[in-house]
């Protein structure tokens, strides 16, 4: 089991972590959402930009829509990411994440990882087994797991639905999750709120810093920040790396079908 610091490998984690570390946080790890959901609906898609300087390295699409799933309705969020321009040229990355969570707890049922890294590939299908607080994984077999565990794009969607009401500033929140054939617990700090300006206007903000490991690529503990707007939908707005070899990017620059209008500030 892991249980550090984020130590985020090379370029697929720039372009895939908005989605795949970013969003592990509850308040107090609620066991289910204790909001209405006011945040997402079928038929979003948000489209998130990778950049590194002036160079476009990677583009992110999130969506989201309803399909039967054992004889009822779930939610199915599928998570694509991959290279652009020369980054494409050099490393050629599209990696997929899916996810299939239950509409009323948040909860996921089967989570799939189809990584395609240059000549790498990776394959894994997840199902999780709610009455023994197990999982199944096609590379991993049966495994015992914590109650009410997420995977690494369901947790996404729970976060944004979850009670943050009652943070302060400096509050560390964490929550554990699945991803690459571990337990995966992350650590947060609120920071605040901010107003930050994109290319979609000025966004009113709750930033976050997840705690980053110290060595190959990050300088400090605080070398990453995270923006979600300041609203009932909780929309990731902005991920910023502050790297030893410079500052990345990945920025939403995209968005349709939302339950309400995005907030801009004046």
């Amino acid at each position: 089991m892991r249980n550090k610091p984020l130590n985020i490998t090379p370029f697929p984690v720039l372009i895939l972590f908005l989605f795949l570390a970013a969003f592990m946080i509850s308040k107090a790890q609620i066991p289910i959402n204790s909001l209405p959901n006011n945040a997402y609906k079928a038929g979003e898609k948000l489209v998130y930009l990778l950049y590194y300087g002036p160079i476009d390295g990677g583009l992110a699409t999130a969506t989201l829509e309803k399909t039967p799933y054992n004889g009822g309705e779930v939610y199915h969020a599928r998570i694509e990411a991959k290279t652009i321009g020369l980054a494409e040229v050099l490393y050629h990355i599209k990696d997929v994440y899916e996810s299939y969570f239950d509409p009323v707890t948040g909860l996921p049922y089967k989570a799939i990882r189809n990584i395609q890294e240059g000549r790498y590939r990776d394959y894994d299908e997840i199902y999780f087994y709610r009455e023994n607080n197990t999982l199944k994984s096609l590379k991993k077999g049966t495994i015992s797991v914590p109650e009410y565990l997420h995977d690494i794009v369901s947790v996404l969607y729970y976060f944004r639905r979850s009670d943050l009401s009652g943070l302060k500033n400096g509050d560390v929140i964490k929550i554990q999750t699945f991803f690459g054939g571990d337990l995966f617990p992350v650590i947060l700090r609120y920071q605040g709120k901010e107003t930050i300006k994109t290319d979609l206007g000025k966004i009113p903000c709750l930033r976050f810093a997840p705690v980053t490991e110290v060595g190959r690529m990050f300088k400090t503990e605080d070398d990453m920040t995270i923006w979600f707007s300041d609203d009932a939908m909780r929309l990731p707005v902005r991920v910023k790396m502050n790297l030893i070899v410079g500052s990345v990017k990945c920025d939403l620059i995209e968005y349709h079908n939302l339950p309400a209008p995005l907030p801009k500030a004046k």
